[in-house]
């Protein structure tokens, strides 16, 4: 089992060498860091050539990948149709969040705001 979830904004300050992130990010040690399937894709997707794909999925392997359950999924659409149209959730971010809630793990975000209506999640801004 995963310690935390990283969230695409905080991957993207890594990639970036924000010197405050890659403190962060070492400081992390032994724990067992995750990301999930959409924050990998998210990731990928960012990706302007083929040399920079091959950096970035270099890059990703160092993090587990947690998957998402059926009942992550259900407890997702559950929110994401209470949240989406009050708050403004979107379905990634409910998506990311459900395996976090799942596991009782903290989900490091530099986008507090999008998973605050959300009940359950531990999200904290890392840096």
């Amino acid at each position: 089992m995963s310690d935390c979830i990283l969230d695409t904004s905080v991957l993207i300050d890594i990639l970036r060498k924000n010197p405050r992130a890659l403190t962060w990010h070492t400081s992390l040690g032994s724990k067992r860091v995750a990301i999930t399937p959409i924050v990998w894709f998210e990731i990928v997707e960012g990706a302007r050539n083929t040399i920079e794909r091959g950096q970035i999925l270099r890059f990703l392997k160092q993090f587990r990948i947690e998957h998402s359950t059926p009942d992550d999924h259900r407890w997702a659409m559950l929110q994401f149709a209470h949240y989406h149209l009050s708050h403004g959730a979107e379905w990634v971010d409910v998506m990311i969040a459900s395996v976090a809630v799942r596991l009782d793990a903290p989900l490091y975000t530099m986008n507090i705001k999008h998973y605050a209506p959300l009940p359950g999640v531990d999200a904290r801004k890392p840096y």
